[in-house]
């Protein structure tokens, strides 16, 4: 018996962010030598922006998600399991990883005017008109321009307040 495998649980309320989410799994499993110690990793989540419930498995570096029924009436508990080698070791790590990917309200609403980054250091004025477009936090109209961007996240790294 192999005592190295063990596993770690979260179960957590709220939305998450998709991109956030994508990210953070990218960094635990993206790479072969990271993704080495994870045998498994599933879970059931509720997706800022979406009725259904998203699964993911995973085993090593490969990923099946899938959007799959609808959550109707069922409390939307996110619950996600990573096993693997070193998981107690490293149960700080993946909790807070797992729950720094929870959106929380959105700052701006739409009509709300801000700025929506455009380029590596370029921010160009526009409206908010769309929450979780597509996932994203927010869908901005340019100012002067018929070009329309996504913010991913509600950070200032991606839009701020005009």
């Amino acid at each position: 018996m192999d005592r190295s495998i063990s596993n770690v649980g979260v179960k957590f309320e709220g939305a998450i962010n998709l991109f956030k989410f994508q990210w953070f799994m990218e960094e635990l499993i993206g790479e072969e030598a990271g993704a080495t110690d994870f045998l498994r990793i599933k879970g059931v989540l509720n997706v800022a922006g979406d009725d259904r419930m998203f699964v993911l498995q995973c085993v090593h570096m490969l990923r099946n998600e899938n959007f799959t029924k609808p959550w109707g009436d069922q409390p939307r508990e996110n619950r996600i399991i990573f096993i693997g080698r070193g998981m107690q070791k490293r149960r700080e790590e993946l909790t807070n990883g797992i729950l720094a990917c929870v959106a929380g309200p959105l700052r701006f609403n739409v009509g709300d005017r801000v700025q929506a980054r455009t380029g590596e250091d370029e921010y160009t004025p526009g409206t908010v008109i769309e929450q979780w477009d597509e996932y994203h936090a927010y869908r901005i109209q340019l100012d002067g321009e018929e070009r329309q961007v996504h913010a991913p996240m509600d950070e200032d790294g991606f839009v701020k307040a005009a």
